[in-house]
């Protein structure tokens, strides 16, 4: 597949500086029935905004976005990571070579701060570049471009959208209330369902870490199998728009806010879900934009080989919320998932969710605001620094889940912070 990757930052306010792989999401161990129906389509009701304190809805996949979110403040912007300049596709200067937006790293493996990405052990913190810089939260745009191959997945009104793409792209920056800038936070994408902006996330309140908001890229670049719909481009592979803006919007991040880089946590509902599990599959252990976790709500991940991603072998966390008769995202989607984190965590004893299930291996993972302690499940067997729960709800409906996800999300979050966890 081709990236062609070059990134602009467009000025809204701040200024800053800039395997082994499987064969597919599942790692061609199990090859369900395709699980999206809905393939992200989004009763979204998660979309309580940090710093407002409103919400916003959005409903049956375009949906109507409400409340204001963190629209004002400021932007970010960083050196860039086209492929127009430095030295070239290898990383050359990187985001430090001062090279400004033509220089810089392209390609999947290009400049996160100009160096080598997080080393040794995963509980080990890794200070962001952006560390002893004053920052301010608020909507950034950066303009992302580059090329999906000639059989890209993408389709939109049945004519393949391939070949060269350029687009900008939005994401809102939360920072604590006491952020302080010497401080390695832990970090947390957020994703919306369809139709969402990155201002309708969980507020996740009480958690103590930075929150980025995205929003999914526009409908004029169209969308496997939700076209038309506002959703993130879930459902095309390597090809997938979202990878070039992972990677833009990380080195931004890199190097104007300060975050443990072993400490990144990609959450989302719906659409967003697919992303964030999609996410957690192709950057588990990356030596450049490691993500720690997946926090997904509903969603799944894909099995067709035109809309899976490469994944790692790499060990990641993770803890699921689905409804097990959801209608719109079926539950079996996102147990391909957590099916598949079983297996590159190493875990022991049964090998599937549903066969940890049947032997008993899981105990109860309780995560308070009035939920019963059996809510979520622990599944036994695995690696205590890489712990994987499941909360599988009863009931029949395509939901955000607020009262399960906003609590657990955070208590999951906070285990990385103490004990074997981490070491200062």
């Amino acid at each position: 597949m081709s990236h062609s990757i070059t990134s602009q930052v467009v000025l809204v306010g701040l200024v800053a500086g800039a395997a082994a792989l499987y064969a597919g999401c599942s790692g061609g161990d199990t090859t369900p029935t395709p699980m999206f129906p809905g393939g992200g389509t989004s009763n979204n009701t998660a979309g309580t905004s940090a710093t407002t304190g409103g919400s916003a809805t959005t409903t049956g996949g375009s949906g109507t976005t409400g409340g204001s979110g963190t629209t004002g403040g400021s932007a970010m912007t960083t050196a860039g990571t086209g492929t127009t300049g430095g030295t070239g596709t290898t990383g050359g200067t990187g985001t430090t070579g001062g090279t400004g937006t033509t220089g810089g790293s392209g390609g999947a493996s290009g400049g996160s701060g100009g160096g080598g990405g997080p080393v040794g052990e995963i509980t080990k913190v890794v200070k962001s570049m952006g560390c002893g810089k004053p920052a301010t939260g608020g909507k950034v745009t950066i303009q992302t471009m580059g090329t999906k191959d000639a059989n890209c997945a993408d389709k939109l009104g049945g004519v393949a959208k391939c070949g060269a793409w350029s687009t900008p792209r939005d994401y809102y920056v939360n920072l604590p209330g006491t952020y302080d800038m010497n401080k390695a936070y832990p970090l947390v994408i957020e994703g919306p369902g369809c139709g969402g902006n990155g201002t309708n996330i969980y507020p996740l309140p009480g958690l103590d870490a930075i929150r980025i908001g995205i929003t999914p890229g526009p409908n004029s670049l169209g969308h496997g199998t939700n076209e038309n719909q506002g959703c993130f481009d879930d459902k095309e592979g390597d090809d997938s728009i979202d990878w070039v803006f992972y990677q833009d919007f990380y080195d931004a991040l890199n190097m104007t806010v300060c975050f443990d880089r072993n400490r990144l946590f990609s959450a989302g509902n719906s659409s967003g879900s697919w992303f964030s599990n999609e996410l957690g599959c192709k950057f588990a252990g990356d030596a450049m934009r490691p993500v720690r976790g997946v926090l997904p709500n509903t969603g799944g991940l894909p099995t067709e080989a035109q809309f899976c991603p490469t994944c790692t072998t790499k060990p990641m966390s993770g803890m699921w919320v689905h409804e097990i008769n959801d209608p719109t995202n079926f539950f079996a989607g996102n147990k391909v998932a957590i099916d598949r984190a079983i297996k590159v965590n190493g875990c022991t004893g049964a090998q599937t969710y549903d066969a940890k299930v049947a032997a008993g291996e899981i105990q109860d993972f309780p995560i308070g605001g009035g939920n019963p302690d059996n809510t979520c499940k622990l599944l036994k067997g695995c690696p205590e620094i890489e712990p994987l729960v499941v909360c599988a709800l009863p009931g029949n409906q395509h939901g955000s889940h607020d009262n399960v996800v906003n609590p657990g999300f955070v208590k999951f979050i906070q285990q990385f912070n103490v004990g074997a966890f981490i070491t200062q």
